[in-house]
């Protein structure tokens, strides 16, 4: 049983804890840190954990072995390298990091220490996500194409000014950061390396100071084109749609269900499983830690999807001309 404390201990630090505990034989929280104590409090009664005082505190204390970071995205290099540095294992939120040369100093950091780096792209493991990329590494789709990407929600109605993701230098992009990542790292994932990037990025209805209209076409290594809608202030849409020369799939990524149409035919639904994405990828990275299975997010990776959403950034700001995104590692 892995044992790991929690650090940030905002709402995405209890969806993690609540996918898991009491329910894994694998990994536990035992620990918790926020810098609020107020946060430290209410977490450690709902989940039955020690609330410590300090990062530099849990970092120090035998009984943790690994960190479930969820902290603000300008931190997470920082706090990877503290934890690398003390011997911890490491499972830290998307996006690893807010510049590909910076995701690359927390890869080296584990490296370094033996330790493993597990990045939370859990879109990875929901179940119609598996199978899309099972039929493409079974060629089932002829020549893929085109990627389709799309991942919005209306965030930003919530957002108080001074809420941490309203900042630009937390979310540069809009929702790039916090949403668009996702999508950027299944389209690597499943369609290839992105090699160019071109992005837009617009402020166009949001009531407070941050964007909320990003898009962008990519260049994949494998020849494929792709696009990424992500919008800030749109109702809750999650897709990702791949067009073939033999197959088309539509795939509602967060519903979990996937569409396969073939010429001449009628779109027909796959049958699936459940969607235990987070409990699955924390129990993933709680075995790659006690040396079975890699996890399924490989750190470079990681750092590669860092890459391609800093080239979108650059690339908006520049008026939108494509940049290259290099190949990290």
């Amino acid at each position: 049983m892995l044992r790991a404390a929690s650090i940030g201990l905002g709402w995405w630090s209890k969806e993690l804890a609540s996918a898991i505990q009491g329910k894994s034989d694998k990994i536990q929280i035992v620990a918790c840190y926020s810098r609020s104590a107020d946060k430290r409090s209410s977490f450690a009664e709902a989940y039955a954990v020690r609330p410590l005082e300090s990062y530099e505190a849990v970092l120090a204390d035998p009984e943790v072995e690994a960190v479930v970071l969820t902290t603000q995205h300008s931190q997470h290099v920082d706090h990877v390298k503290q934890a690398a540095a003390a011997g911890k294992q490491v499972f830290v939120e998307k996006p690893l990091a807010l510049t590909g040369a910076s995701a690359l100093q927390a890869v080296e950091a584990c490296k370094q220490a033996g330790v493993t780096l597990a990045v939370g792209h859990n879109r990875r493991f929901i179940p119609a996500v598996v199978e899309l990329k099972k039929l493409l590494d079974e060629g089932a789709f002829g020549t893929p194409l085109h990627f389709e990407a799309n991942f919005s929600v209306p965030g930003v109605q919530r957002y108080s000014p001074d809420f941490w993701r309203a900042n630009r230098t937390e979310s540069p992009g809009g929702g790039l950061t916090g949403l668009g990542i996702h999508m950027i790292d299944l389209v690597g994932w499943l369609g290839g390396r992105i090699e160019r990037a071109t992005g837009s990025v617009k402020r166009q209805a949001a009531p407070i100071e941050i964007d909320d209209t990003t898009t962008a076409l990519f260049d994949l290594e494998g020849g494929a084109s792709g696009y990424l809608g992500c919008m800030f202030m749109s109702p809750y849409t999650s897709f990702l749609n791949v067009y073939g020369t033999e197959m088309n799939a539509y795939c509602s990524v967060d519903e979990n269900r996937l569409e396969l149409l073939r010429p001449g035919e009628t779109r027909r639904p796959v049958s699936l499983g459940p969607n235990e994405s987070l409990k699955e990828e924390l129990e993933a990275f709680a075995d790659a830690c006690a040396g079975g299975a890699p996890f399924r997010v490989p750190p470079l990776e990681a750092a590669q999807a860092v890459a391609a959403m800093e080239a979108i950034i650059i690339s908006a700001g520049e008026g939108g001309l494509p940049q290259p995104v290099p190949r990290l590692g």
